[in-house]
């Protein structure tokens, strides 16, 4: 039945992928992309008819603490059932005797501090079980024991009824819809569903006059952002000389972060300005074309980050900064993209967020299934002299990259070592893996 379903067969897809990079590249990156991707299979086996990915993440994660509650409250309708069928004389003796061993405890506590031989006796008979030493790892193989019944008892035991993010999902859409006064209202009155009733404006000239607030500030921002991206083009772009340590460290250090913030911000104002009826609003030659425009220019200042970026990784190497940084800007292209088809198409809140959601766990996941050890320390290696690696940097990078280094020409001159070999090893096959088992073998 499930297989029936999209969302659930290409969130089953993304599971077995991220088990394929946990094995094969075993990162924390790997280990983490597995764990959500997981809640969301959890979430559409729950609800059928789920397709928003938060809502499918949220039910998920909601399912495994909701699904012990309903069996608890199943297996009471059932018990009471048989009762009234076939009444069971152990529940009621054992519930009888509940009570006196609560009353026991104090008594017995309060005998062990007045009679020394008693209380001795009460030791040795505790002392026995004392033996039996739980150390951490039996205490983390019985929580993910645990936590494992928890996640298949969700799977076997699927929601009763409509859940009510199927629901409140039921009313989503892509498209915008306009918002049109009730019978016997103001044909000039419109409802914004995102700003509080208090600010909603209520004539027609209160819209105009939005309009006419929103053609300013995407003129004003449009100059602003021209100046910038001049300023980039000129000394990022066509720079050809080599630029100083100091100004790249500026670059991506200082001014990569802060232009991102920008674009973030960016966004929102896109989104408030294109809210609800100002959309549909007839005579408003300016507002699209200037709102594109500014998503452009966004686009350029977001390219202009990626060339500081690759500058820096030219004349310092790679590292997993620039990584984050280089994905980060995947990230907000495509937004930018979904941006600019909201305003052009008149499409919803909604249809951001579930689009953008689902690129964000993909490019989860295709982060997740690269060695970026592996790669920053290749590029590295091949792309700089002796001289120029920082090997303390590369010996610094998270247990994979061993067997790079005691690759290296110089790697026994420089005494580089990552570990022993007690590392790497696994204990039987449950806990095998390529990443570690690559390293073993150039240890060993």
């Amino acid at each position: 039945e499930l297989a029936q379903h999209k969302a659930f067969v290409w969130s089953v897809g993304g599971l077995l992928f991220t088990a394929g990079s946990v094995t094969g590249v075993h990162s924390d990156a790997a280990i983490f992309a597995h764990h959500p991707t997981y809640f969301l299979v959890l979430g559409f086996a729950q609800a059928r008819a789920l397709r928003f990915v938060w809502y499918g993440l949220l039910l998920g994660i909601s399912a495994v603490f909701e699904t012990p509650i309903n069996a608890v409250r199943r297996w009471r309708m059932v018990r009471r059932q048989r009762e009234q069928k076939v009444a069971s004389p152990a529940w009621p003796w054992l519930r009888q005797a509940l009570v006196p061993a609560f009353v026991l405890v104090p008594f017995l506590l309060l005998y062990a501090g007045g009679n020394d031989k008693f209380a001795a006796g009460l030791s040795l008979f505790m002392n026995s079980f004392s033996d039996v030493s739980l150390s951490v790892d039996v205490y983390w193989t019985l929580m993910l024991t645990v936590f494992g019944c928890l996640l298949t008892l969700s799977f076997l035991l699927p929601r009763e009824g409509i859940s009510r993010l199927v629901k409140q999902q039921s009313g989503f859409r892509d498209e915008l819809v306009r918002a049109r006064g009730k019978r016997g209202f103001d044909p000039s009155e419109f409802l914004y569903p995102y700003v509080h009733p208090r600010l909603r404006p209520k004539k027609m000239l209160a819209l105009k006059g939005e309009y006419l607030q929103a053609v300013l500030t995407f003129g004003l921002l449009n100059l602003l952002l021209a100046v910038v991206n001049a300023t980039d083009l000129r000394y990022v772009w066509l720079e050809t000389e080599a630029l100083s340590a100091a100004t790249l460290s500026n670059y991506v250090h200082t001014g990569t972060w802060n232009l991102v913030v920008s674009i973030a911000l960016a966004i929102m104002v896109v989104l408030y300005y294109f809210r609800g009826n100002l959309n549909f609003l007839k005579d408003t030659p300016w507002l699209a074309p200037l709102a594109k425009l500014w998503v452009a220019q966004n686009a350029l200042l977001a390219l202009s980050v990626g060339v500081r970026n690759w500058h820096y990784v030219g004349a310092h190497g790679l590292a997993f900064g620039r990584v984050y940084i280089a994905f980060v800007l995947l990230l907000i292209l495509f937004g930018l993209y979904t941006l600019f088809r909201k305003v052009r198409d008149k499409l919803s809140l909604t249809y951001l967020l579930h689009t953008n959601g689902m690129a964000a766990w993909l490019c989860l996941l295709l982060f997740a299934a690269v060695n970026w050890t592996n790669v920053i320390t290749r590029v590295n290696l091949t792309t700089q002299t002796t001289e120029e690696i920082d090997w303390e940097h590369l010996k610094q990078l998270p247990r994979d990259n061993t067997f790079l280094l005691l690759e290296h020409p110089k790697a026994e001159v420089l005494k580089i070592w990552k570990g022993t070999a007690d590392r790497y090893r696994y204990s039987d096959w449950r806990s095998w893996n390529y990443a570690d088992w690559r390293n073993l073998q150039a240890l060993e």
